[in-house]
């Protein structure tokens, strides 16, 4: 039993996408989420990043543009602040309005 188990979760593992199976599948890829800022469908990163400087402190250790439920897209942040604390902002993409905040 223990072997069929072990068999189904590898086989499991294996036909996962690597991007389904980090919840990733609904991320921009870089040239979809360029094309949304030229068209001005989102705010500029850059811009959001130096929001967070002015209010935070610290810099960015990642950042993915991905689709929220319902249309539209909001990106998904984790930053580090200047004493060390890891948060992880969620930012409107079209306003560049912070929407959620978790950390630190």
């Amino acid at each position: 039993m223990k072997r069929i188990l072990a068999s189904l979760a590898a086989i499991a593992l294996l036909t996962a996408s690597p991007a389904t199976a980090q919840g990733w599948g609904d991320s921009f890829s870089p040239n979809q989420a360029r094309d949304a800022v030229r068209n001005g469908k989102t705010v500029p990163l850059s811009r959001i990043f130096g929001m967070l400087k002015q209010q935070y402190g610290g810099y960015q250790l990642g950042a993915d543009l991905v689709s929220k439920q319902g249309g539209g897209a909001e990106y998904h942040i984790d930053w580090m602040t200047e004493d060390g604390r890891k948060m992880r902002f969620i930012v409107d993409a079209q306003s560049g309005a912070i929407t959620d905040r978790r950390g630190g």
